[in-house]
């Protein structure tokens, strides 16, 4: 049961700077090193997944106010889920995984919407972990609706409109998937377009072009 989450990772460096959020050497290095073993694990490199997930536990334990840092840990969970061989494991750490991230989207205050990793709203890119892992999903976890209230938070979110392109055009290319699974063309086109509005050059552009 392979989740084939396309999530927003190693797009910028991480800049610390203005309202972005304070850490020191010792995070940045691990937040660094767990996202490289997590975009290793999406690829499908199983042999680094519960090593991500180690990174982020341990930065979730270390920062625990940050709900960014949890949504990716839920999301390794539902990696190892992914790489289970026992069918009751995969339901496990799915569902484990799916709570996390639950319990992260809660987290989120006014505040996350000014602070920022990597130059995108931490509130922001934790809900686009959760869209991306809840509309990945196997159907029978019923998480599909639930990515659909989290793409509509992200739409109202004041801070959605002032991210970067990239991490905008990542958000709309999760609509437009949404949208064909719903048999809605027109909205899939919608949402197709204002990626090569805001982001033309950009990674999901040409798979947009291509869609249309």
């Amino acid at each position: 049961m392979k989740l084939k989450l396309s999530l927003f990772i190693g797009v910028f460096v991480i800049a610390l700077v203005g309202n972005s959020w304070a850490a020191d050497k010792t995070s940045e290095t691990l937040f660094k090193k767990a996202f490289q073993l997590f975009d290793q694990s999406l690829a499908g490199d199983d042999s680094v997944t519960e090593k991500a997930l180690e990174s982020f536990k341990t930065l979730s334990r270390t920062y625990p106010d940050n709900p960014l840092f949890l949504a990716y840990q839920g999301s390794c969970n539902t990696l190892v889920g992914r790489d289970a061989w026992m069918p009751w494991n995969k339901m496990d750490y799915t569902e484990k995984g799916l709570d996390m991230i639950g319990k992260a989207l809660r987290m989120l205050k006014p505040k996350h919407d000014q602070e920022t990793i990597r130059g995108a709203p931490i509130s922001v890119e934790t809900r686009l972990v959760a869209l991306s892992t809840f509309s990945e999903v196997p159907k029978f976890f019923h998480h599909f609706e639930k990515a659909k209230a989290v793409l509509k938070a992200l739409f109202q979110s004041p801070a959605f409109g002032a991210s970067p392109p990239a991490l905008q055009a990542q958000v709309y290319w999760r609509a437009a998937k949404i949208a064909r699974m719903e048999n809605k063309r027109a909205k899939e086109i919608k949402y197709l377009r204002k990626i090569l509005e805001i982001d033309p050059n950009g990674q999901f552009a040409q798979a947009a072009r291509q869609r249309l």
